[in-house]
């Protein structure tokens, strides 16, 4: 289906329970080439928890997807308009219900600047990123490598970091990042919940291991609402193949269980 949010027509898939619903869930996907990515992957653990009795809404930002748009006339403040409006939607759809943000990657961002509005009953996050300035310095890194790739000297970072000062766009992978888009994402910053959360990593130890910044950042939350969680899993968004992450969903769905039991 599509829904009419902040101005633009945005594709939305709902993954809803046969019986009864649970609660609602938004997904706040990855960007860019990460988002494609995890097509899959989410897809199926959105499957998995309608099975479970999680209605699950997936929508495609504007510019992004297969939503209406280039992403180059993205915003990260319209984006925030549009999750906002589909969040109403979607909760007016299941009245009296927890409403749950699924955040995946930088868009754990998204969930919780959401959060800081109006609380929700519960954050799902996967494998968060902190910062969006961290997250755009990957983006940077990209192009440098590629511009080395090509045998030229490289992109120089402070040259790109400039040109979006001064309001420019940067072309990245294929990708036209618009200035106010990377002004939105780089003053973004992952907050400690409101209510109860989720953090889940990928590992590739046996036995997991969470990231040593996760555990120090975490710590200096001291967020009792909040649990964070290693799992032994593949990380679709890293990975060259499309790939599932069974144990991410797993883990999601039991810390569901665990917090709303039927």
């Amino acid at each position: 289906m599509h829904l009419q949010l902040a101005g633009s027509r945005c594709l939305a898939v709902q993954h809803r329970p046969l019986g009864p619903v649970r609660g609602g869930v938004l997904l706040f996907p990855a960007l860019a080439e990460e988002l494609n990515k995890t097509r899959r992957a989410t897809a199926l653990a959105a499957q998995a928890m309608a099975a479970r009795g999680w209605a699950v809404l997936q929508v495609d930002w504007m510019g992004s997807g297969d939503s209406e748009g280039d992403f180059g006339d993205a915003r990260w403040s319209t984006w925030l308009a549009q999750a906002a409006e589909a969040r109403v939607w979607w909760a007016a759809q299941h009245p009296g219900r927890p409403q749950i943000a699924w955040g995946l990657r930088a868009g754990c961002l998204m969930a919780s600047a959401l959060d800081r509005q109006a609380p929700w009953d519960g954050q799902l996050w996967w494998q968060p990123v902190v910062k969006g300035q961290t997250h755009w310095q990957q983006w940077l890194r990209l192009k440098q490598a590629a511009g080395l790739a090509e045998g030229a000297a490289g992109s120089d970072m402070a040259a790109l970091k400039a040109a979006t000062a001064r309001g420019e766009a940067v072309e990245i992978a294929g990708y036209t990042f618009a200035a106010e888009w990377v002004q939105g994402l780089v003053a973004s910053e992952l907050a400690p919940p409101h209510g109860p959360a989720l953090w889940l990593e990928a590992s590739s130890q046996q036995p997991p291991a969470l990231l040593p910044a996760t555990q120090a950042l975490t710590e200096r939350w001291g967020a009792a609402s909040l649990r964070v969680q290693a799992v032994t899993d593949r990380a679709p968004w890293a990975a060259l193949e499309l790939e599932d992450c069974p144990a991410l969903v797993d883990a999601s769905l039991a810390w569901w269980e665990a917090e709303w039991p039927a």
